[in-house]
């Protein structure tokens, strides 16, 4: 039980201990023109790069989002007989044992089906 108590007392005296020696005054220094300008243009050069990302991000962003709600036509085959049913649906609502048609309706995909997707250019 003492060990904590003192472990506590060491931990707030390096604290304090380190906290007095930052808050000591240092001289300023005057900063040379050349190094203000590099540092201006190092910032924007940062801030230019960061706005870039975020652009970039957004435009990905929406070009996911705009490839994955775009309608495409979804064909069911059978593989035993051959016969092929055609249907539109949009791509986020196809999964791997059925998907939601345009007009709502449910299709699900037996074992012996197979699911072609067609996407127009």
């Amino acid at each position: 039980m003492i060990s904590k108590i003192l472990i506590t007392l060491a931990v707030i005296a390096i604290c304090l201990w380190v906290l007095s020696a930052r808050s000591k005054p240092q001289l300023r220094e005057i900063p040379n023109p050349e190094d203000v300008r590099r540092n201006k243009l190092f910032r924007n050069a940062a801030i230019g790069f960061m706005v870039f990302m975020a652009l970039a991000a957004a435009i990905m962003i929406y070009m996911q989002v705009d490839e994955r709600s775009r309608v495409v036509t979804v064909h069911v085959v059978n593989t035993q007989s051959g016969k092929t049913k055609s249907y539109r649906a949009h791509r986020d609502e196809i999964r791997s044992d059925g998907f939601t048609t345009l007009d709502g309706k449910e299709v699900f995909i037996a074992g012996v089906e197979r699911i072609e997707i067609d996407t127009p250019k």
